[in-house]
């Protein structure tokens, strides 16, 4: 069922609206609705109900943002959880706490490495986009064996010294 809270008027369509439905939050977030309803058994989201349909607030959708980004990159469901556990003041013992500070650290370490590892493997793909441009534009004869040689040396010039290959 698509909710009630979209309309035809530019000012009503539902990005201009406190409240979505969930088919509405669904379209907007290209995710279905099965996948908020998973999302909701789970914990991660509690939209409210208004004559027994959910309705999701601005908070909840900036909630439903998070997970999806942590999605994104990589995290399990239980990971957020852990993480929401935390900002919702769901976990108060000092020690639970700490115990999570320092996995969060250690997920910060590995996704700063991360962030490193698709900077510069961003830039050699922009590279290896250039020599193909160059090829195509240059000389159509060539053969591919040249893009492969030129990739793998501008690779390895990215290289750190713990991943170069004896």
């Amino acid at each position: 069922m698509h909710s009630n809270l979209a309309t035809d008027s530019a000012t009503n369509k539902p990005e201009h609206q406190d409240s979505w439905g969930i088919a509405d939050t669904a379209d907007h977030f290209e995710i279905t609705t099965r996948a908020l309803r998973f999302y909701e058994d789970k914990g991660l989201l509690t939209p409210s109900r208004a004559n027994g349909h959910r309705v999701f607030s601005a908070l909840d959708r900036e909630r439903l943002e998070k997970i999806l980004r942590a999605k994104r990159i990589g995290f399990s469901l239980e990971d957020i959880k852990q993480f929401l556990d935390v900002t919702d003041g769901s976990v108060t013992d000092t020690e639970e706490l700490l115990r999570r500070k320092i996995s969060f650290e250690a997920v910060i370490t590995r996704l700063r490495r991360k962030r490193k590892d698709i900077e510069i493997i961003a830039k050699d793909m922009q590279a290896l986009c250039t020599i193909i441009d160059d090829h195509i534009e240059n000389s159509p004869k060539r053969g591919v064996f040249q893009f492969a040689e030129a990739y793998d040396a501008m690779f390895r010039a990215h290289l750190d010294e713990d991943f170069i290959p004896i």
